[in-house]
């Protein structure tokens, strides 16, 4: 088994660090920093794997305390249920002021109004 998984583990970095160094590969966008810190706060908070992720947008771009909102859709066991999180900081020192989680309700099979890209 060790012999297969060797090979197989070089090839998915040597993968990784190709895709790393295209040229398509571009700077990650200003939200991502936050993105991270939406996503390692609601496992923290919820104890859930996140299924899928949204950046839904920023707000206050000419305010002193701007705000990142973020839609994820969390899986805990059999249970189902999408978060909307917000987080403010501040615009000089990138300070965060506030996190704020709002559940948005369980989802079912259905397919959703709004889906998560």
């Amino acid at each position: 088994m060790k012999s297969i998984l060797k090979p197989i583990l070089s090839m998915i970095v040597l993968l990784g660090f190709l895709i790393a160094q295209s040229p398509t590969a571009g700077a990650e966008p200003d939200y991502a920093k936050w993105g991270r810190l939406a996503m390692k706060e609601t496992v923290k908070r919820y104890h859930a794997n996140i299924v899928d992720y949204k950046h839904v947008g920023r707000t206050g771009e000419a305010s002193k305390i701007p705000s990142e909102t973020f839609r994820l859709l969390l899986d805990k066991g059999s249970h189902k249920f999408e978060v909307t999180v917000r987080i403010w900081f501040e615009r000089d020192t990138e300070r965060v002021v506030r996190i704020q989680f709002t559940e948005d309700g369980e989802v079912n099979g259905r397919a959703r109004q709004y889906p998560l890209i």
